[in-house]
């Protein structure tokens, strides 16, 4: 007979979720799959929690965050006391910054944002601006220093450096550095919260230089107290919550210049702060590749915190392309997308195009995702027998055709799955089916009825649009269509909102005999 005490040790979803750094949902999900057990009570069970540590977590492809908040966690003391170590040592090693990022897991870095900026990109964003000894620098996530000592290299006064940040040992690294470099204690750098302490802050900087976190897991409380606080709308990512405490402390005139995830200048939820930032100076945009491999491309902002004056160029940097363009061109994007990655020659195409009669998705599609298995390795299979039917992946999708399926899946486990999309989607007569992943727009028209896993996503027209699926489907592939959806959206995830603002000319001849090389001539 089972000891009563051990119900009471179960735990309940949200406990669970909280455990593993997942939503309730997932929880739920993985329950439905097997993976935990519930007892009487719809508790999780203590026992299946252990087996999941031990067998699943970080070893399966499950969630992408629980697999990264229970795999490679280092032990933060064993840390603590190997920093402390190195700091009382009479000979310091400048690098010992790097040594500490490097000591640091994945998991942690990924929980609180933690992605220490390259010396090249610190002196590539600082290199254009002016500084002197009076200069009031400010870095509010200062890591383990190197903005900081490149503001003292360029000629700012080590009493006028000031940095912030939660993580103790990389302030204790950041003063050290400092102190090796000036003679002088770093007495302004100090560990605390910026986004907690800018509203109480009297002093306004000439600089503020920064690579903030990049959605750092905050409870969603103190996430939201910072949105209201900040009136930051749907931009509720810690890279946005930054910026608007960055301008609270910076004075008129002065420069502020982030370290920002790519995604920071094209996707929807960053819309609101993009808003904020074309109301400023926007001095430069530089995209700066993937600096961090387990993270997005980085893009630097340089703005100027002053209203923009009429014909303001805005210097923009592109893997290689260097142009100016207008910053008043920018409002013209739609959720005002900072498309540094279009020249002003293009824009002007674009307005041109802009003239030809064309209509958009919006309002008029039934929109769906592709089956989400929690599992594809366990749900899916690479032959067909019994009652098995074929399944397609986003890369089985080609320009107006499919691959031949390699993949098959038995309709009797749909329940199972964590999403299915309803039968009248998947069963529709004729569906357009598009790659999810992907940077071109890759469509099919699907007429008899196939099944399709999260990789790919589809749609069903509704009756009222002026153009046949097939149209469409043609529309979407042709060169003009993907042309412009990489100069307004450029994206490496076909999202529905994007689709959905692509303007889709109805004129079937203007695709026909459009040609990228006379463009670019």
């Amino acid at each position: 007979m089972k000891n009563p005490k051990e119900k009471h040790l179960n735990l309940t979803m949200a406990e669970t979720a909280e455990l593993f750094h997942v939503s309730a949902v997932t929880i739920s999900n993985w329950v439905r799959e097997g993976y935990l057990d519930l007892d009487d009570n719809r508790r999780v069970s203590q026992d299946s929690i252990k087996r999941f540590k031990s067998k699943y977590a970080g070893k399966i492809k499950l969630q992408a965050r629980a697999n990264k908040s229970l795999k490679n966690d280092h032990d933060k003391e064993e840390v603590g006391l190997a920093i402390q170590k190195e700091l009382l040592a009479d000979a310091f090693d400048d690098a010992l910054g790097d040594r500490y990022e490097a000591m640091l897991s994945e998991s942690y870095r990924n929980k609180e944002g933690i992605f220490y900026t390259p010396q090249d990109i610190v002196s590539d964003m600082m290199g254009s601006i002016e500084v002197n000894s009076k200069t009031l620098f400010l870095d509010p996530c200062c890591g383990s220093g190197n903005f900081l000592l490149k503001a003292v290299e360029m000629g700012v006064s080590p009493k006028h450096i000031y940095g912030y940040d939660t993580d103790p040992n990389a302030v204790k690294i950041a003063r050290r550095r400092l102190k090796e470099k000036t003679g002088v204690e770093a007495v302004h750098v100090v560990c605390g919260d910026f986004l907690q302490r800018c509203h109480r802050l009297s002093k306004r900087f000439d600089m503020v230089f920064t690579n903030p976190p990049w959605g750092k897991k905050l409870p969603r409380a103190e996430r939201m107290k910072h949105v209201r606080e900040f009136e930051a709308g749907l931009s509720m990512d810690t890279s946005s919550l930054f910026v608007f405490a960055i301008l609270k402390v910076l004075k008129p005139q002065g420069i502020a210049g982030l370290l920002l995830p790519d995604s920071f200048f094209r996707i929807a939820s960053f819309e609101d702060v993009r808003k904020v930032v074309l109301q400023n100076t926007i001095l430069q945009m530089k995209a700066h590749g993937k600096p961090f491999k387990t993270m997005n491309a980085a893009c630097s902002l340089l703005f100027r915190n002053e209203a923009v004056e009429e014909g303001h160029l805005v210097k923009c940097h592109d893997h290689g392309k260097e142009f100016k363009r207008l910053q008043r061109s920018f409002l013209e994007m739609p959720r005002h997308i900072l498309n540094y990655w279009t020249n002003d020659g293009e824009m002007a195409f674009i307005r041109q195009l802009m003239q030809q009669p064309y209509i958009t998705l919006k309002g008029y599609a039934t929109w769906g995702l592709g089956i989400v298995t929690g599992n594809n390795a366990k749900m899916c299979k690479r032959s067909r027998h019994g009652g098995l039917v074929a399944i397609y992946r986003g890369k089985d999708i080609l320009p107006g055709k499919l691959k031949a399926a390699s993949l098959y899946i038995d309709p009797k486990d749909f329940p199972r799955c964590q999403q299915v999309s309803s039968m009248a989607l998947l069963k529709a007569p004729e569906k357009l089916i598009y790659r999810f992943i992907s940077s071109d727009l890759v469509f099919y028209c699907d007429t008899h009825q196939r099944y399709i896993l999260n990789s790919a996503n589809m749609l069903v027209l509704d009756d009222r649009f002026p153009l046949s699926a097939k149209e469409v489907a043609e529309i979407m592939n042709s060169q003009l269509t993907n042309w412009l959806f990489k100069q307004l959206f450029n994206t490496h995830r076909i999202l529905r909102g994007d689709l959905e603002l692509l303007p889709i000319f109805t004129d079937l001849s203007l695709h026909r005999s459009f040609n990228l090389l006379d463009l670019n001539r």
